[in-house]
């Protein structure tokens, strides 16, 4: 009997996880991800329409647009150290349910609070998810984990690409008011996953599993390192695409061309992070990541010293740059500490991008200050600080015998067709 494809006997399935990629279960997850993140770009794009209507301060906005950020630092580290433990898919579920009802609604909230609450949310939900989904898409990627986790962010990034056309396309059809109609395919999408997903399942006991203490032994500067790096260039990236449909609006420019611009970023950072992780493969977590975050800061720069067709040349390359190591950095951290892998991920994915959030809150009090267009000429220079970390990052993953032994075969739950 046949469930969405996959062959089932009725009973749990058992699958060795240390070599083999799952391409057909990778694929719903990264679905999922596409999903979850679409759905949590609406924000942005529509950011100038809720000022106006909701009369938010520039310092109250980046304060909204940083509450997902927040939930997630504060969050989902503590559903990665649960996922490490405690391996399914209702959080892969969950996640993008609680993005696509949550930020559907935004746009009929009557009061900056309420927006505040569909945030909080969301980010809930989005924390849980990611968690979840990252570690799952490491276990289903085998030896192939810097690709398969390229292609996990992948879909995430060309969600957040699609997510401000899509938003944009259903205020421009049904008004601000009515937006919410667009939650419609989501929900659809989310049935869909809940009947077709399948991942390793598995209740590992609290015995036989390594403390957080001796899984980062001889790792924890090295996990310092990155999660140093994940701030700094997650919060280049939050900051450029939170005010550049704001600057985009100061010049004159529409809601469309913010919404287009935003989509054309994403998507380039989405296809700069398969590029990245494939390399990472090759030549090398370091080199990717260091390599990245030099090169990307004159790129980005480069967007706001031209314009038209060169400036959005600049725009594609410098997004392509500093997403491109993202994944490389999240599959060096599973590296590192591979007896928590999900623990490991959310520390740099979760909690360093919620830091980031955090320090937006007083990027938005900045530019209140000293105007938009300074305040980014700063926020773009940042990865530079990045580089310069990486440089002292090791060139390869933990020890030998630093890794546990490999667990082997994890059950799959099936169901009956």
């Amino acid at each position: 009997m046949t469930s969405c494809g996959h062959t089932q006997e009725g009973v749990a399935q058992r699958m060795n996880t240390s070599g083999r990629f799952w391409r057909s279960r990778l694929a719903l997850i990264t679905w999922g991800h596409f999903l979850n993140d679409c759905y949590g770009s609406f924000f942005a794009p529509i950011l100038p329409l809720l000022i106006e209507k909701l009369s938010l301060s520039l310092t109250t906005a980046s304060g909204l647009a940083s509450i997902p950020s927040i939930t997630s630092a504060i969050f989902q580290p503590i559903y990665g150290m649960a996922s490490d433990r405690i391996r399914g898919r209702f959080f892969i579920i969950l996640g993008p349910l609680l993005s696509t009802v949550c930020m559907s609604l935004i746009t009929v909230a009557p009061h900056p609070i309420v927006l505040g609450c569909l945030l909080l949310l969301a980010g809930m939900g989005s924390a849980a998810f990611h968690a979840q989904a990252v570690a799952a898409a490491g276990a289903l990627s085998g030896d192939r984990k810097g690709f398969g986790i390229s292609v996990f962010i992948f879909g995430g990034a060309v969600g957040f690409a699609i997510g401000p056309l899509a938003i944009i396309g259903a205020v421009h059809l049904w008004g601000l008011e009515r937006s919410y109609y667009a939650m419609l395919p989501g929900l659809l999408s989310v049935v869909l996953l809940g009947v077709c997903l399948q991942v390793p399942q598995a209740t590992l006991p609290r015995a036989g599993m390594l403390s957080l203490t001796a899984a980062f032994q001889g790792a924890r500067r090295s996990m310092a390192l990155l999660f140093a790096i994940a701030v700094i260039r997650e919060f280049s990236r939050l900051a450029f695409v939170t005010f550049l449909p704001i600057y985009l609006a100061m010049q004159g420019k529409s809601l469309a061309v913010g919404g287009v611009t935003l989509a054309l970023f994403s998507l380039a950072g989405a296809l700069g992070g398969m590029v990245g992780g494939s390399l990472s493969d090759l030549w090398g977590r370091k080199a990717v990541i260091l390599v990245s975050g030099l090169i990307c800061v004159p790129l980005l720069h480069g967007v706001f010293l031209t314009e038209g067709i060169l400036s959005l040349g600049f725009l594609v390359l410098a997004s392509a740059t500093l997403s491109g190591a993202n994944s490389v950095i999240i599959a060096f951290a599973q590296e590192l500490v591979p007896a928590r892998t999900g623990t490991a991920s959310s520390l740099v994915m979760g909690l360093g991008w919620g830091v980031a959030g955090v320090l937006l809150i007083g990027f938005g009090n900045l530019a209140d200050h000293i105007s938009v267009p300074r305040a980014l000429d700063i926020a773009v220079t940042l990865p530079l600080l990045a580089g310069g970390l990486a440089a002292a990052l090791p060139k390869g993953t933990a020890p030998a015998g630093k890794r546990p032994e490999p667990t082997g075969q994890i059950a799959l739950q099936t169901k009956p067709g």
